[in-house]
């Protein structure tokens, strides 16, 4: 019992619970972006092709499927949420960068500033998912040692 400190740790983690809420946004922008665009042209597409917003084509659905799976993995695990935390801040530091260098047509992602202010605030969500301490319950005082 003297070493046991994993009993004092929670069963789920605020990075954790972030990870799951970030998963199903994404994954909910992934799935609804196909039914928008469909399966065709997936490098192409239009500013008119929206989901509440955010520019939408196959192939940035598809990231937004694949940064979705990163996320709720990271829901299965302390670790493996601090994991999926860096990979999301990579990610979206990444995409951001991307959208912010692209010109007026969008690249083959089809990017406009919704999409890349939701890569940011992407990038920014993993921080705080890689980041955010562990909470543990306090120890036990020396009243309570006997």
């Amino acid at each position: 019992m003297a070493g046991n400190d994993r009993s004092r740790l929670p069963r789920t983690t605020a990075g954790q619970h972030l990870c799951l809420l970030v998963g199903v946004l994404l994954l909910l922008l992934g799935v609804a972006g196909f039914f928008v665009t469909g399966f065709t042209d997936w490098t192409g597409g239009s500013k008119e092709q929206q989901v509440i917003g955010f520019a939408v084509n196959p192939l940035s659905n598809v990231v937004h499927l694949v940064l979705a799976a990163i996320a709720l993995v990271g829901r299965t695990g302390r670790r493996r949420a601090r994991w999926s935390g860096i990979a999301l801040l990579v990610l979206g530091v990444g995409l951001f960068a991307v959208a912010a260098n692209v010109g007026e047509d969008g690249g083959v992602l089809n990017l406009n500033w919704p999409t890349t202010t939701l890569h940011g605030v992407m990038a920014a969500a993993g921080l705080v998912i890689a980041f955010v301490p562990v909470r543990t319950a306090p120890g036990p005082g020396t009243a309570e040692l006997r």
